[in-house]
C-alpha cells in the first residue's frame, strides 16, 4: 500500500524499479550474501536504465527525480536485495552535491560522465584517529584536515574506516577539512576519480549484514586539484555545502534502504504466511501470528508515511531543518529491525535455518541502528532541535 499520494510519474518509476528489482537483482541476492559478493551486476541493471544520475537536474541533462521519486526507487530495490539498495544510496549520495552546484570544470570532468554510466561513487566515512574512533558517521571530529600544497590539496595516508563499494568505485567524495578553512559544523566534500590518487582496500569485509557491501577501510594518498572541491565558487558560504545540498538526499535515503527490508521481508511473509501446509492448516491461522502481521503493516505505512512526508518537505523547501528527516530516517530503520525480528519468530525453525530469507533481512536491518548518524547520535539531534538549549 501507499497513503502518500503520489503523482503519476513518481508511480510510474516506483512500478519501473520494481520490474527491474524483481528480474535482474532479486534472483541475485542470495549468492551476493553468501559469498560476499559485490553486486556489480544488480547495479549495472540501474545504469543501464538510467538511475545512476536521476538526481541531476534536467538543466544539466540529468532525469532531475525528486526525493519522494529517490525513496520510492530505493525502497523497491532494497526489497530484493538490500546489499544493492545501501551500494545505490551509497553513490546517490557521494554524487548529490556535485549534480546540484557544479563548476564548469566540475560539470565537464564529472557530472557528463556521470550522464553517461561512467561514474560510480563512493562517500567514505569515519577516520580512526578521530574523537569517536571507527565511527561509521562522518561527523566534523573524524575528519583529517588536508594542507595546501603546490598543486592543490594533500591527502596524506588518510585512512577512512568504513566505505561502502571500496574498491569497486570509478570516483570518491571525501569528507574533510581544509587548511584555513571552516574548523567546526559540517566538513567539506572534496571529489575524485579512483586513479587520480594512489588508494589500498584494507582486509576483507565480513559484516553481520550487508554482506555484498565491501564496506572495509581503504587508505588514501596523492595530491587533488583544490578545483575538485564541492561548492568552491559559491558567493554565499555561511550553510555548508553538506547541509544544504546533501544531507536530505543522504538521510532520507537511508530511511529508504531500511524501510525496503522491513516491506520486502513482509511481502515475503503474506505469501508464505497465506500458504498452506499439507494438513490444511497456515500460519495465519495462528492468532498471534494474525496480529503480528497487523502490527508490521501498520508500522511499516506510519513508516512510509513520515518517509514521504520528509522527502516531499524537501523537495519543496518548506523545512531547512534537519528534523522530519531523521525523525524518518530512525523510525524506517527501527521498523526495519522490528519486523524483521518478528518475522524470525514467527516463522521460527525455517526463518532460523535460512529456508526463507528472513534471517538474511534480519542481518541487513541491524545495520540500519548505526549507520548514517547511528540512531543513539540521531535522538540526541532530535532532541536538541525539539528543546534547544536556553
Amino acid at each position: 500500500m501507499n497513503y502518500y499520494p503520489l503523482t503519476k510519474d513518481q508511480r510510474e518509476w516506483k512500478d519501473r524499479t520494481a520490474e527491474i528489482a524483481k528480474h535482474e537483482i532479486g534472483p541475485r541476492a542470495a549468492g551476493y550474501d553468501s559469498n560476499a559478493e559485490f553486486p556489480q551486476e544488480s547495479l549495472n541493471a540501474l545504469r543501464d536504465a538510467g538511475l545512476w544520475s536521476m538526481r541531476v537536474p534536467k538543466k544539466y541533462g540529468g532525469l532531475g527525480l525528486d526525493l519522494v521519486t529517490t525513496c520510492l526507487i530505493v525502497e523497491e530495490i532494497s526489497k530484493k536485495c538490500p546489499s544493492t539498495a545501501m551500494c545505490y544510496k551509497m553513490h546517490l549520495e557521494a554524487v548529490e552535491a556535485i549534480s546540484q552546484i557544479p563548476t564548469n570544470y566540475q560539470l565537464k570532468r564529472y557530472i557528463e560522465p556521470l550522464l553517461k554510466g561512467d561514474v560510480f561513487a563512493a562517500a567514505p566515512g569515519g577516520e580512526p584517529g578521530g574523537k569517536t574512533g571507527d565511527d561509521w558517521t562522518p561527523v566534523p571530529q573524524t575528519v583529517t584536515t588536508l594542507p595546501r600544497v603546490e598543486g592543490g590539496l594533500h591527502i596524506d595516508h588518510v585512512r577512512k574506516s568504513y566505505v561502502t563499494s571500496a574498491g569497486h568505485a570509478t570516483h570518491y567524495i571525501m569528507f574533510c577539512r581544509v587548511e584555513g578553512g571552516r574548523t567546526e559544523g559540517p566538513p567539506e566534500l572534496l571529489m575524485f576519480k579512483n586513479d587520480e590518487v594512489e588508494w589500498e582496500t584494507v582486509g576483507k569485509w565480513n559484516g553481520l549484514g550487508m554482506r555484498g557491501n565491501s564496506s572495509v577501510p581503504m587508505i588514501f594518498n596523492g595530491i587533488v586539484p583544490e578545483e575538485n572541491l564541492v561548492g568552491i565558487e559559491l558567493e554565499d558560504k555561511s550553510i555548508p555545502v553538506m547541509t544544504k545540498y546533501m544531507s536530505p538526499c543522504l538521510i532520507l535515503t537511508y530511511g529508504a534502504a531500511y524501510l525496503g527490508i522491513a516491506s520486502g521481508a513482509f511481502e515475503i511473509a503474506c505469501i508464505e504466511g497465506n500458504r498452506r501446509f499439507p494438513s490444511g492448516g497456515r500460519r495465519l491461522d495462528n492468532p498471534i501470528n494474525m496480529r503480528r502481521m497487523a502490527e508490521m503493516s501498520a508500522q511499516i505505512e506510519a513508516a512510509r508515511g513520515l518517509l514521504h512526508i520528509a522527502a516531499d518537505m524537501a523537495d519543496s523547501g518548506r523545512t531547512a531543518s534537519v528534523l522530519p528527516l531523521l525523525q524518518a530516517k530512525v523510525l524506517c530503520s527501527e521498523v526495519g529491525v522490528r519486523v524483521t525480528s518478528d518475522l524470525m519468530t514467527m516463522f521460527g525453525g525455517t526463518a532460523f535455518a535460512g529456508r526463507l530469507p528472513f534471517e538474511r533481512y534480519f542481518r541487513d536491518a541491524r545495520a540500519g541502528l548505526v549507520m548514517g548518524q547511528a540512531n543513539d547520535s540521531a535522538y540526541g539531534t532530535i532532541g536538541t532541535l525539539l528543546f534547544p538549549p536556553e
